[in-house]
């Protein structure tokens, strides 16, 4: 049985009070694309959460012991930095967004992975507080003899159908905790008919490009490259509305995007005045990458996660950053900047040298 006090404060009982909680646990709606597992580590004498952690499912044919052990251990020893006493674990698991969203396929996905976490948990002494299997819509128990018999599962309680919790939280004045997958969408690279027009146009701007350094050098290209930043982030732009942008337009800034020096300087448009614009038009770029296979999303990627992160927006800013990694694994700034939100939960010391480069490549006049 569940009985344990979160941060945000809830008193939650029972297990479907824990997944309606779960947006404010995670800081958006379980709404994502999925393939994820989320465990709450309680402290089982004074009934309070104590940390979270979150990863990546393992592959189907993968070992799920190897990513369960790991999250274990990693639950063992900050529980020994804490000071150890006995521990329960809630574990919840969001099934990849593959397959409908019924009791078969939902609890079938990543079954064998959330049965081996549940063993591996109890093995070294946590208790299993509960071990469920969460959709955006229904919930289910593994492996319990007493499962919901209804086909769709038991109906997850949020803002458009509140229970106990979700009516706490507006008795407490919490916002309703953002969407993933509005998040995700905002920065999902163009398709289809899109995704046509968006190679075209990179074809015709990468054609361009290398004509005009040619003709003038790559130092030309690179100070065109800037004054076109300048013209629309700098103090706030000039009030070109960024939607108004032509394909080949945003095509050239995604190409000019792949050297490390001027991703850099995009890198400074952090400002008040200019962050808000600055993560419109890297969204918007990230957008028009024709695919979220090719690495010339990471870039926009990762700075769309940094104007996020400047502006106190985590969660979109570990999702952008997330996918800049999974887009090209080798991008060296996107997993730091992880790493980063990981450790201090901000990016405050990436921040401070972004600005001081700033004052010393181009102080105001």
């Amino acid at each position: 049985m569940i009985s344990i006090h979160t941060v945000p404060p809830f008193d939650i009982t029972n297990p479907a009070e824990a997944v309606e909680a779960l947006p404010y646990l995670l800081g958006h709606q379980p709404d994502g694309p999925g393939g994820e597992v989320f465990i709450v580590v309680c402290d089982t004498d004074e009934r309070r959460a104590l940390f979270s952690r979150r990863a990546t499912v393992p592959l189907a044919g993968a070992d799920p012991n190897t990513a369960a052990g790991d999250l274990i251990h990693f639950a063992l020893s900050k529980l020994e930095e804490m000071g150890g006493g006995p521990a329960g674990v809630v574990i919840f698991v969001f099934p990849s967004q593959a397959g409908p969203d019924d009791r078969t396929s939902a609890l079938g996905r990543h079954s064998a992975f959330a049965k081996t976490l549940g063993r591996c948990a109890e093995q070294h002494g946590l208790a299993v507080l509960a071990n469920l299997c969460v959709t955006p819509t229904h919930w289910w128990f593994y492996g319990h003899s007493d499962a919901p018999t209804l086909p769709a599962g038991t109906p997850v309680h949020g803002p458009q159908n509140p229970g106990p919790i979700t009516m706490d939280a507006i008795a407490k004045g919490l916002p309703t905790p953002p969407s993933a997958a509005e998040i995700i969408a905002a920065i999902t690279p163009a398709s289809g008919a899109d995704a046509d027009k968006c190679k075209a146009a990179l074809l015709k701007a990468a054609q361009s490009r290398a004509a005009r350094e040619a003709a003038h050098g790559k130092a030309v290209e690179e100070a065109r490259f800037r004054a076109t930043l300048d013209r629309l982030l700098r103090d706030g732009g000039d009030g070109t509305p960024l939607s108004d942008l032509k394909p080949v337009e945003c095509a050239e800034l995604i190409l000019g995007l792949r050297d490390r020096h001027t991703r850099d300087v995009a890198a400074e448009y952090i400002e008040p005045t200019e962050l808000a614009r600055a993560r419109e038009l890297w969204s918007l770029l990230a957008r028009r990458c024709v695919s979220d296979r090719t690495a010339l999303a990471a870039a926009p990627l990762t700075l769309a996660g940094i104007t996020a992160a400047a502006s106190g927006d985590l969660m979109a800013a570990r999702i952008a950053l997330q996918r800049a990694r999974a887009v090209d694994r080798a991008y060296v700034l996107a997993d730091l900047l992880l790493q980063m939100l990981a450790q201090d939960g901000s990016i405050s010391g990436f921040l401070e040298i972004v600005r001081a480069e700033r004052a010393e490549r181009r102080p105001r006049a």
